[in-house]
């Protein structure tokens, strides 16, 4: 069965997130050809494909050999980073009516991108219908604005950690918090729980804050993530996923939500004294 999202806060938040995020490492991103060169980021050391809808052949220029590994086979161009590198630009051509495409692609140490790019021409009755589409995005996020201030939180931290860069909807005012908190903080958060929990991000606005946090599972049994066994004092928790499978399993990994009034490091318990540590005199 297709693992649902649980979102649970304290006030009863009602957001709506986005598709199971286990697919991500699958993700695919459509890019529209009208004209205009096309920028595409490559992660260092894995391979992302260009796919395009016909044959085509691929002009590179010499200098990009040295900095990456490219091959074309029928629609696709397999290109692997082999360290970072600056802009250079691919000539494209779709055999089929010798259509001409430009495309800049540069590379980066650590981002993350989707791993295939679907690059497709339009048409003026499909732009007009991805401009209508962009018209209503932009009019239901204006409408989410009256959403509580937690949810819209929780909403920003989940896409920011599972969604591609260009499906992030902007959120205005939001800004990135300093989390000055222990690497983890299981003892403090979560001590029922045979779970290591790592902060990896936390985001503040209107006076709140929303801090992401890896959860991985130690044992080989399933763990239903009950928010109410959470030890902190927190306005809210929410988790991708409503439990976390056996320890070494892809669902033995997920991600809590913890959102405080202040600071997370204010509402988390003092951490446990070691065993056989001692208090200074």
């Amino acid at each position: 069965m297709k693992r649902m999202i649980l979102l649970t806060l304290s006030m009863m938040l009602a957001t709506p997130l986005l598709a199971n995020p286990a697919t991500e490492a699958a993700h695919t991103r459509a890019v529209v050809w009208d004209g205009v060169p096309i920028s595409i980021s490559l992660p260092v050391g894995k391979e992302m494909l260009l796919s395009f809808d016909g044959d085509v052949r691929v002009g590179v220029p010499s200098a990009l050999y040295q900095s990456a590994n490219i091959d074309s086979l029928r629609g696709t161009i397999y290109i692997t980073a082999n360290k970072s590198f600056e802009s250079q630009r691919l000539q494209v051509e779709r055999l089929r009516d010798g259509l001409r495409m430009l495309i800049d692609v540069r590379a980066q140490e650590g981002i993350t991108t989707a791993n295939q790019v679907d690059i497709v021409t339009t048409n003026e009755e499909a732009a007009a219908n991805e401009k209508q589409a962009t018209q209503d995005a932009l009019t239901q996020h204006v409408n989410r604005v009256t959403m509580p201030i937690p949810t819209l939180l929780v909403r920003y931290a989940y896409q920011n950690i599972y969604s591609p860069s260009h499906a992030i909807e902007p959120l205005p005012g939001v800004s990135r918090a300093t989390m000055q908190i222990a690497p983890d903080i299981q003892a403090q958060a979560f001590p029922l729980w045979p779970v290591n929990a790592k902060p990896v991000a936390a985001w503040s606005l209107g006076g709140y804050t929303v801090t992401a946090v890896t959860l991985t599972h130690r044992n080989n049994d399933t763990l239903t993530l009950d928010p109410r066994q959470v030890t902190a004092a927190l306005y809210g928790t929410s988790f991708a996923f409503p439990d976390l499978g056996p320890a070494g399993t892809d669902s033995a990994i997920s991600t809590a939500f913890l959102v405080s009034k202040g600071t997370l490091a204010d509402s988390l318990p003092p951490a446990p004294i070691p065993k056989g540590a001692t208090h200074d005199q």
